[in-house]
């Protein structure tokens, strides 16, 4: 009869389920680090493209930052090209007006006349004149005007003046200065014209006088 030792047997057999086991639990570590490893350089490879994308993304922000401050100026400088347009035209505009002015003021003046002084006058200094303010229009208008401007601050039309001094020879001097001054009244540059005063030198061969008039003339603003 032959004898069989199976305690050797089981032994041999729970070796080989432990050895299992511990090959089992170290081919999940290893796979576990690999996984862990993997995810690392992922990640590492991720945060690379992504800041790749991000110094593009910077870049294309500078280019374009740089292009909308090259727009910007471009806009600035249009704007103040209109505005120094808009002045010259403003300027040729005045200029065409007050050589309009002018010959109309010097074109009519009669022989026996001659200008000594012509002076342009704001609504201030004129009201510094001691002029009567029918001349410059209704006082009682002007009142409410100026009422109104505290409350509301409106763009007002431009008044100017012109200071008119001159002085002509002859007896009937004064009939020809009221000539003159309707010849003024007649044109179209001139609103009102106001006579302030006039005075009479006489020498031993003839008569003098001197006068002055003021003229409101209807500015463009």
């Amino acid at each position: 009869m032959i004898d069989t030792n199976l305690l050797d047997y089981q032994q041999e057999l729970k070796k080989i389920a432990i050895q299992k086991i511990v090959i089992n639990a170290i081919g999940s570590v290893l796979f576990l680090i690999f996984m862990i490893v993997t995810y690392w350089c992922y990640q590492k490879m991720e945060n690379k493209y992504r800041e790749n994308e991000i110094k593009n993304l910077e870049g294309q922000v500078q280019k374009l930052t740089a292009q909308t401050s090259k727009i910007q100026s471009m806009k600035l400088e249009a704007k103040r090209v209109e505005k120094i347009i808009k002045k010259i035209n403003e300027l040729r505009a005045n200029q065409f007006q007050v050589t309009q002015i002018l010959e109309d003021l010097i074109l009519p003046v009669p022989d026996e006349i001659w200008l000594t002084s012509v002076r342009q006058l704001g609504i201030k200094e004129i009201k510094g004149k001691n002029i009567p303010l029918i001349f410059i229009g209704d006082p009682k208008k002007m009142k409410t005007k100026k009422k109104s401007n505290k409350s509301k601050k409106k763009i007002q039309p431009k008044q100017e003046f012109l200071e008119v001094r001159g002085r002509l020879l002859g007896k009937h001097s004064d009939e020809t200065i009221v000539r003159y001054i309707d010849l003024l009244r007649a044109s179209s540059s001139f609103d009102k014209i106001f006579l302030h005063q006039t005075s009479q030198q006489e020498n031993e061969t003839e008569v003098v006088r001197d006068f002055t008039f003021y003229v409101y003339m209807p500015m463009k603003a």
